[in-house]
């Protein structure tokens, strides 16, 4: 389905272009990473890990949003904001990429509700809950309601993201979740573990790489210092603290 959007309004220092369409979509049994309070303090932001084979249709239809709403950025660059195509697929970001996490956005100036098993609760009693079941066998599922709030464009260094808030919050308990459940579960998460090892470990080599670059340009001004002995031996301790650096 191709979404529209319209001219984007000024709010504070974004610029901000809504659907023209209202946006809804549901998300089952979905994982909260970690949440944090938003910087306005008027609600939270909750990154999630959302099961792909549980919420096929809702990706899927997510994604197709995410393209149209570039789609419409990149045909209305120049009138809009005259920027061109390539500074903006240099700062457009997608509010969904496989294999990472989707923020969600639970804000006070947006009518929300939560529940625990059908009973309505405040956000401060939602994020006890939380805190008291992290890391354990989690015995209950999360579904969302979630809406899309529109393209959050930042002329000032150019970053534009599609955001999205959740209106419901559900949480079911139960002490006895399928067992293939359980496991999908499981799997989902050590998925994102190893994806996020990877990454530490990828950032972790190319530091090694630049220190051993540095190490080399160096070593070729040491053996090429032949005029103030105080630099030549300022020089070499510098190496030294980069060789023998933890």
């Amino acid at each position: 389905m191709k979404h529209s959007f319209n001219f984007p309004q000024k709010k504070g220092k974004i610029y901000i272009s809504h659907s023209n369409e209202k946006i809804w979509i549901e998300l089952n049994e979905i994982k909260i990473k970690q949440y944090a309070q938003l910087s306005d303090t008027k609600g939270y932001f909750f990154d999630c890990l959302i099961p792909p084979k549980l919420n096929k249709d809702a990706i899927n239809e997510i994604k197709e949003i995410d393209e149209s709403a570039k789609e419409t950025i990149l045909n209305n660059c120049h009138e809009w904001f005259d920027n061109d195509e390539e500074s903006i697929n240099d700062n457009y970001v997608n509010s969904y990429n496989d294999n990472s996490q989707m923020t969600l956005i639970l804000s006070n100036n947006i009518d929300y509700t939560i529940k625990i098993n059908n009973e309505i609760i405040e956000i401060e009693e939602l994020l006890l809950f939380l805190n008291n079941n992290k890391g354990k066998n989690k015995n209950y599922l999360i579904s969302l309601d979630i809406i899309f709030l529109g393209i959050y464009i930042n002329k000032k260094n150019g970053l534009i993201v599609n955001k999205w808030a959740i209106k419901s919050f559900n949480i079911e308990t139960t002490s006895d979740i399928d067992f293939d459940i359980k496991r999908e579960e499981i799997e989902e998460e050590w998925k994102y573990e190893l994806i996020k090892y990877e990454e530490e470990v990828n950032n972790n080599i190319e530091e090694l790489k630049r220190r051993v670059s540095n190490a080399k340009s160096l070593y070729n001004e040491i053996i090429n210092e032949n005029l103030d002995l105080n630099i030549w031996e300022n020089k070499l301790d510098k190496l030294k603290m980069i060789i023998f650096r933890k």
